[in-house]
């Protein structure tokens, strides 16, 4: 009898063991980030290492998912709730089929350098040159496209080699396997000292283009909108402590780019801490852009209106509330 009673109630230990670790595992927020360089996701890190999401009751546990496309994917299949991506990958997603939406934003223009070997004398010169490039859809394809056909030259007159990320993309240029491609300040940065050249700034072309963006389900949306709005306000707040912590967000950099050189992410936080805006707000007009040029290949982005790949209710929130302006200290 004793050994009877001994084994349910062991039984009963195991079992609320196993409930419990359900129970926390369902609490846990995944949230994927899309990029290795800190130009592009470092708000993310920072939300998590700074304590801003456990600030706002989430417990995020951040994914790395390499590129736009592959993030999206994964939220549409459900693995994560909610991913770090850039508005060409939700209009690609959304065009498929996903039901998702933009629900606040970072950056809503694109600092991307063309940069290359010396003896690149001017973008003309681009053309029959072999690239370093990104699978289509992410931000630094449509930067590559759009740059392209600022000087004349269309996709079909470069020689592009998928090379993946911002990280790899140099690190072929630099190594003479190739001779340009496309990249956010970090790698600008890398590549400059090791003896490239910059050959096209669309950061001061200042052009309207949905970059980094925080993307979730319309079905997240209506089941839970307590958890979207709670991430909103989470990223708004991140924004501010990204602009006025400079250490903190600089160490944070280092531990998610494994110490990659101080001097290159000061200059990343100087540049980024510009572009990050303070009302989190998505670019309508960013969206517009990228839907006219995807047109001339896609005729389901000829006929999509871009308000549809947006909900901007908890962005609204924010604002009516005065919870920006409380952050930055303007009420």
């Amino acid at each position: 009898m004793k050994a009877h009673r001994l084994y349910a109630t062991v039984l009963a230990l195991f079992i609320l063991t196993l409930l419990s670790a359900a129970a926390d595992l369902q609490a846990r927020t995944y949230l994927a980030y899309i990029s290795d360089s800190p130009t592009s996701t470092a708000a993310y890190w920072v939300a998590k290492d700074g304590g801003i999401y456990a600030k706002h009751g989430l417990d995020v546990e951040l994914v790395f998912i390499s590129g736009s496309t592959r993030g999206i994917q994964s939220l549409i299949a459900g693995d994560v709730a909610f991913v770090g991506a850039t508005g060409t990958a939700v209009i690609n997603g959304r065009l498929a089929g996903g039901d998702i939406a933009i629900i606040s934003s970072l950056t809503n223009t694109l600092p991307y350098y063309i940069i290359g070997t010396p003896a690149i004398k001017s973008p003309e010169h681009l053309k029959g040159r072999s690239a370093g490039v990104h699978i289509p859809g992410t931000a630094a394809d449509f930067a590559l496209r759009l740059a392209l056909k600022k000087v004349g030259l269309s996709y079909k007159d470069i020689k592009a080699v998928t090379a993946g990320g911002s990280a790899g993309r140099i690190a072929a240029v630099m190594t003479g396997q190739l001779d340009f491609t496309i990249v956010p300040e970090a790698e600008k940065i890398r590549g400059e000292q090791g003896g490239l050249k910059v050959i096209m700034d669309l950061a001061r072309l200042n052009i309207p283009f949905q970059l980094t963006c925080t993307v979730t389900t319309r079905k997240l949306i209506r089941d839970n909108p307590d958890l979207a709005r709670r991430m909103v306000r989470a990223m708004a707040e991140t924004v501010r402590y990204y602009k006025t912590h400079k250490e903190d967000v600089i160490r944070i950099m280092q531990r998610y780019t494994r110490g990659q050189n101080r001097q290159v992410l000061e200059q990343v936080y100087a540049s980024y801490s510009d572009f990050l805006i303070e009302d989190t707000y998505p670019t309508i007009e960013g969206l517009k852009n990228t839907l006219e040029i995807q047109a001339a290949w896609d005729p389901r982005a000829a006929n999509a209106k871009a308000e549809s790949f947006v909900d901007l209710r908890f962005v609204d929130e924010l604002k009516k509330s005065g919870f920006i302006d409380q952050l930055y200290g303007r009420r």
